[in-house]
């Protein structure tokens, strides 16, 4: 797997503790990252609504999607490897990706 920007991916969190530590992740870099075929840019998608949440609604997907409602947290950034991903989950669309990063931003 290679993902690229727009790609919902899963893989480890570093927020959860346990046997069911997965969750997706949306990866945001650009071309630009130093080592954007190993390692990414990811902000976590979760079930849970928080204040700044992003929704994560079916009509965003280019491709795939996941079993129930979900949100993007903007402010939950992860940098995993490309030996940590598990699977392949799809696409979002590109404005919506722009939206997001607008959003990490924000938190820098």
């Amino acid at each position: 797997m290679q993902p690229r920007r727009g790609d919902v991916v899963r893989s480890s969190d570093p927020f959860k503790l346990g046997a069911n530590s997965q969750r997706p992740w949306l990866i945001v870099n650009n071309d630009s990252h130093p080592f954007g075929d190993e390692q990414y840019i990811a902000v976590a998608i979760t079930t849970k609504q928080y204040a700044d949440s992003i929704a994560l609604d079916s009509d965003l997907w280019d491709v795939g999607g996941v079993p129930e409602e979900s949100f993007v947290s903007p402010w939950a950034v992860h940098s995993p490897r490309i030996e940590d991903l598990v699977a392949w989950q799809g696409r979002v669309t590109d404005e919506f990706v722009e939206s997001v990063v607008e959003d990490v931003i924000a938190y820098l």
